[in-house]
């Protein structure tokens, strides 16, 4: 087991960073909440020029790795566009989501007219947008499809969907951590930066810790799912469930060293807390993600990063 990416993965992983970068990096987000269609078409046409539509997640264990080393460059700019659901788009280019029980509410629902869309234990089936976003302020670009007829599934979607938008998330809490040490750098109180306090350095030292053990799970879960493939489910769950928890903890650190600017948007800080929520939020949050990983362990057993037993009979 190896949980780093491979240096192909890594240097399509900068790639996309460059790319981001050059359409404003977060600036891109503001954009599309100010004008939604002139901000994501260009978002649409960095990513076709990228060649994501030839990266296929299902392909073998190197294209997944590339396909979460682009989740985790959008998630550090709060890309406007549904980067893990395009990467699993079936054969007519309809992205896919997993979706509440009960709903089919995806983030950026309204860009394409067609979905396909699962619960966690459900039918895959088409849904169509035709809806404007909800536009809340915490999901600005969350659109409620209007679910039909059941396809046939992919396996192993659900799962590689639920870990992407883990490795989106980690690319919001890396990014996180990266601004808190800009800031606390060049802010100057009693004649000196705060990051020369201790307090500051212990808050900053736990955030990085858990972003780096985060990105240690996220690497193993890939490894899983290459290997195990519907068998891995549980580990995607705890992956989820880690990445909401540890996303939670490192934003509101970071947001309250910012002080008072961490909750304006002026900040990239602001932003990207604010935009990552349907991640955190979708499907489900970390209450029923810890509910589904119980039911999982009592099926499949839990391999993690460190093995300790098998299913209960």
């Amino acid at each position: 087991m190896n949980p780093v990416l491979p240096d192909e993965a890594v240097a399509f992983g900068a790639a996309a960073a460059q790319a981001f970068a050059a359409l404003g990096g977060v600036d891109a987000a503001r954009r599309a909440e100010e004008e939604p269609a002139a901000g994501r078409d260009a978002v649409a046409s960095a990513l076709h020029a990228l060649g994501v539509h030839e990266l296929d997640p299902r392909a073998d264990g190197d294209s997944l790795a590339a396909a979460a080393a682009l989740c985790e460059a959008a998630g550090r700019v709060a890309l406007p566009y549904p980067v893990p659901s395009v990467l699993l788009a079936d054969a007519e280019g309809r992205p896919f989501a997993v979706i509440p029980d009960g709903s089919a509410r995806v983030d950026h629902g309204d860009l394409f007219p067609e979905w396909c869309v699962a619960p966690l234990r459900g039918p895959t089936r088409r849904a169509t947008s035709g809806s404007v976003p909800l536009g809340t302020r915490l999901g600005p670009f969350v659109t409620d499809l209007t679910p039909g007829a059941a396809v046939r599934p992919r396996d192993g979607d659900v799962a590689r969907h639920l870990a992407l938008t883990a490795w989106q998330v980690l690319g919001t809490a890396d990014r996180a951590v990266e601004l808190a040490v800009e800031h606390v750098s060049g802010r100057i109180q009693f004649g000196k930066p705060i990051s020369a306090f201790q307090a500051v350095q212990f808050q900053l030292a736990d955030a990085a810790v858990a972003v780096a053990g985060l990105r240690e799970l996220a690497g193993f879960t890939l490894w899983r799912l290459d290997t195990a493939g519907d068998g891995a489910l549980a580990d995607v769950l705890a992956l989820r469930l880690h990445a909401i928890d540890t996303a939670r903890a490192v934003l509101r650190t970071c947001q309250q060293l910012h002080g008072a600017a961490g909750v304006c948007d002026e900040y990239d800080i602001s932003v990207l807390a604010r935009l990552v929520q349907p991640a955190l939020r979708l499907p489900w949050s970390a209450e029923r993600a810890a509910a589904e990983l119980a039911g999982a362990i009592q099926v499949d057993g839990f391999e993690g990063l460190f093995p300790h037993g098998g299913a209960l009979v």
